[in-house]
């Protein structure tokens, strides 16, 4: 049977563009009819940019034709979380408060996308500014987690839209940014590979900003091998006279070591998502590949100091936002406004104590890593709520914020690279992710230990 071309790779697709089985011009038109159907109520994608994705597939096609492709992806069609500037349309980082902001030039990741012929087909919804790993947009509706047909569960956060566009075959794949998981998070509850860049690696000029010290740019993908096209899209080097993708094939599973922590990031987990995790372990263990098990104390340091100090980045959140949001503060969802006026109460001496702490904590993980091996853990852990326990409870939602952060934060916070993985399925049948951790600047390793990963624990 056939396969339909929303359940095919990005790099598939572009495969079959460059042989002549598929017109990058019947591409876009196929997934902006199917964003139609599928998507009437736009809270998947706040808006398309169906001329700017035709005219760019038309571009592609006579490349095509010419043999002049502009890279493995050239005419594939992506989405972009609504805080990566396109010229001419709305980016309004998912408020109402920015409905009518409109730039006057392409974020520069989004430039390097279009010099590599992608494709853009519009702005997938977030939460608003970034500011919650739940996923829930009650302004402009959220995206139910496709998996669960019966109960409108949680989609993850905040590329909430950009993991369900590309779970419901409505992109080849995403764009979203990671401040404290919020492209591994919905990742992890789709199905999806999410790669947390490495802070700095990927430039977020005319990206909006949630936190200045912690925003990182990444891709939301069907496999490893996608993610790494477009971590090399994003990074600037696919274009003309430019080298290729990273080496996949670079893994020795033989030779390879991983860390298993001790203590937090395995305690309490939801009990399909540690069974489904300790599954996937013994999978790599057969597989002949070395799991130690580490205490991790840096970990505890993270919570100790932003239990003490708070969240600075809520800090930078309200120094770039809080006026804007200030002048209009009913337009804003509760739970995000509580926490971006908890960051204008914080003092500059402690978001300052906090960044030393955690810069201390960081550069001691990174050598215990490379000592230990790359980390291991569950991605979430717990699987997604229904939507309706929790957008109208503020309390409940504060509660499921901080348990659905708690594992993935920890990479940002201490500068550290990460990758999710799928692994299996929790009892509603949703996706439950498993996480790799390396330090900053691992990238390319990480993902071609993702792809030697991938093939056992997806067997």
């Amino acid at each position: 049977m056939a396969i339909s071309w929303h359940e095919m790779t990005a790099l598939a697709l572009g495969r079959a563009i460059e042989d002549g089985t598929i017109d990058s011009r019947e591409l876009a038109d196929y997934f902006l009819s199917r964003i139609g159907d599928v998507d009437p109520a736009h809270t998947i994608y706040l808006r398309t940019t169906a001329e700017r994705a035709r005219a760019e597939a038309a571009a592609a096609h006579k490349r095509a034709g010419a043999g002049l492709r502009l890279s493995p992806l050239d005419g594939v069609p992506i989405s972009w979380k609504d805080l990566f500037d396109t010229a001419g349309d709305v980016t309004s980082h998912g408020s109402p408060v920015l409905a009518e902001r409109v730039p006057n030039d392409d974020a520069l990741v989004v430039e390097r996308a279009t010099r590599a012929g992608l494709a853009c087909l519009g702005k997938t919804n977030q939460t608003e500014y970034a500011f919650s790993i739940l996923g829930i947009n009650p302004h402009y509706g959220t995206p139910a987690n496709p998996f669960d047909e019966i109960t409108p569960r949680l989609p993850g956060g905040s590329t909430s839209g950009g993991a369900v566009s590309v779970s419901r075959g409505l992109a080849a794949a995403a764009i979203g940014s990671d401040t404290g998981g919020s492209v591994r998070v919905p990742s992890a509850w789709n199905g999806l590979v999410g790669l947390k860049t490495s802070f700095g690696r990927i430039p977020v000029d005319g990206v909006l900003s949630l936190s200045t010290t912690l925003d990182t740019v990444g891709p939301l993908t069907r496999d490893v091998a996608d993610a790494a096209a477009l971590f090399a899209v994003l990074d600037g080097r696919s274009g003309p006279g430019t080298k290729a993708w990273p080496d996949l094939a670079g893994a020795n599973t033989g030779a390879m070591t991983l860390a298993r922590p001790t203590g937090m990031v395995w305690d309490n987990l939801g009990s399909d998502v540690a069974e489904v995790t300790e599954a996937a372990l013994d999978k790599l263990a057969t597989a002949n590949i070395a799991i130690n098990s580490v205490d991790v104390p840096e970990f505890g340091e993270v919570d100790k100091l932003i239990s003490h100090f708070g969240p600075y980045h809520a800090a930078e959140c309200h120094a770039v936002w809080g006026e804007a949001i200030e002048a209009k503060p009913n337009l804003i969802y509760g739970p995000i406004l509580e926490r971006v006026r908890l960051g204008g109460k914080m003092t500059a001496s402690n978001v300052e104590r906090t960044k030393h702490g955690l810069k201390t904590a960081a550069l001691s993980l990174h050598g215990r890593i490379r000592e230990a091996g790359v980390l291991i853990m569950p991605t979430v852990p717990v699987g997604p709520a229904p939507i309706a326990e929790l957008e109208n409870d503020i309390d409940a939602w504060t509660a499921a914020n901080a348990v659905v952060l708690r594992n993935t934060r920890l990479a940002n916070f201490l500068g550290c690279c990460a990758l999710t993985l799928p692994c299996g399925f929790d009892t509603n049948g949703v996706p439950v992710g498993i996480m790799l951790m390396a330090p900053s600047g691992d990238d390319e390793r990480l993902l071609r230990m993702g792809a030697a990963i991938e093939e056992i624990v997806a067997n």
